[in-house]
């Protein structure tokens, strides 16, 4: 279906009711401009609900519907970061030793919830002691002074990276290979992360019961946030905050842990030594080789690509690739190629049309652990 069929499809089914429509964080004008001329003025009482940071957006709406979120007060920042530094003390009250400190830690964050919630929960995690906290405090200042153009959220994160164990670290990393405000599945992290070699069996526990002890931690640190439980209480999905996420893709790019390459018409080159790719937002021809020798790791999401695009540009000199996650990709069959990796722990084929081939098994090497086509 082309734009312009989309919009008198959407224009047609918006005609008669009264609808809520909410574009959460808009970065360009032009996301609405796609949009407005399908959104049918009916009278019914309809509204449109848009979030962003950028003054620009804002300046679409008409002066009396803007709303300016204004930082905390100095109050409610207060109880929030004794919420969750603090949880698991009696009404969660600050003991009068670290109240001076922990203030002075509050006041840093300018009333911004993400800030106070990030050291909040990494505070929880360090030891209970003036001298630790006053550690903490200098870090802090020492990454507001030394990146004046980042506010105190990113400065925060930043902190909180810093202070990840070596193990949750290319967890973290991990995580930003998937699209923005992706929900990531746990069953996919853990077995993703097994695949990696980050979790493995430790005494008595098991690789998956390390990785999801893992993932617990993460969510524990707020780096990434618990959207819902199974029917056994259990992370079903979680996703990175948006801001987290830049963090986490500007780390990457700086540490080389994985590329992202986007169909945004920029200059197509992928490092030859490239051990992590991740393809996002292609619409057309991938538009470089991707035969890259050392390439352990690869991540393909979006469901415009051609199937011809995708099978002619399987990494087939890629022989050892232990991770091939193609979720959404509107492929029908197997590239002949992926028989030949030898190496392949964790293949990803949720959301494509090969959930009814009864090939699949018979074109994978034994060696794959995981074979996810649905749930």
């Amino acid at each position: 279906m082309d734009g312009k069929k989309l919009e008198e499809t959407l224009a047609e089914f918006l005609r008669q009711k009264k609808y809520l429509i909410v574009l959460d964080d808009v970065w360009v004008p032009e996301a609405f401009y796609v949009l407005r001329d399908s959104l049918v003025a009916n009278q019914k009482g309809s509204r449109i609900f848009i979030t962003t940071r950028i003054a620009e957006v804002a300046s679409l709406a008409n002066e009396n519907y803007k709303l300016e979120l204004k930082p905390l007060s100095g109050l409610d920042a207060w109880k929030l970061f004794c919420k969750r530094a603090f949880m698991n003390y009696p009404n969660q009250e600050c003991p009068p030793e670290l109240e001076k400190i922990a203030r002075d830690i509050v006041a840093k964050c300018e009333g911004l919830p993400l800030a106070v919630v990030s050291l909040g929960s990494l505070l929880s995690l360090r030891e209970k002691s003036e001298t630790e906290w006053k550690r903490v405090y200098n870090q802090l200042n020492w990454e507001l002074t030394n990146h004046p153009s980042l506010d105190p959220v990113r400065n925060t994160l930043n902190l909180s990276f810093n202070y990840l164990p070596k193990y949750l670290r290319n967890c973290f990393l991990s995580c930003s290979m998937f699209p923005e405000d992706c929900l990531l599945r746990r069953k996919g992290l853990i077995r993703i992360w097994i695949a990696e070699g980050f979790a493995a069996e430790r005494g008595s526990s098991t690789a998956e019961e390390v990785a999801e002890g893992y993932l617990m931690e993460l969510i524990r640190r707020s780096m990434l946030q618990l959207v819902e439980r199974n029917h056994f209480g259990r992370v079903k999905f979680c996703r990175m905050h948006d801001l987290v996420c830049e963090l986490a893709v500007s780390l990457s790019k700086n540490e080389k842990f994985h590329i992202i390459y986007e169909d945004n018409g920029m200059e197509r080159m992928v490092d030859a030594n490239a051990r992590r790719l991740s393809v996002l937002k292609h619409s057309n021809d991938i538009g470089f080789n991707i035969d890259l020798p050392r390439l352990r790791t690869f991540v393909a999401f979006g469901t415009t690509m051609p199937p011809s695009s995708f099978l002619s540009a399987f990494p087939s000199k890629s022989r050892y690739i232990a991770i091939l996650e193609l979720q959404g990709l509107p492929i029908e069959e197997i590239p002949d190629a992926i028989g030949d990796l030898f190496n392949l722990r964790y293949l990803g084929l949720r959301e494509t049309k090969l959930y009814k081939s009864c090939l699949v098994g018979s074109q994978i090497s034994r060696n794959c652990a995981t074979c996810l086509l649905k749930g």
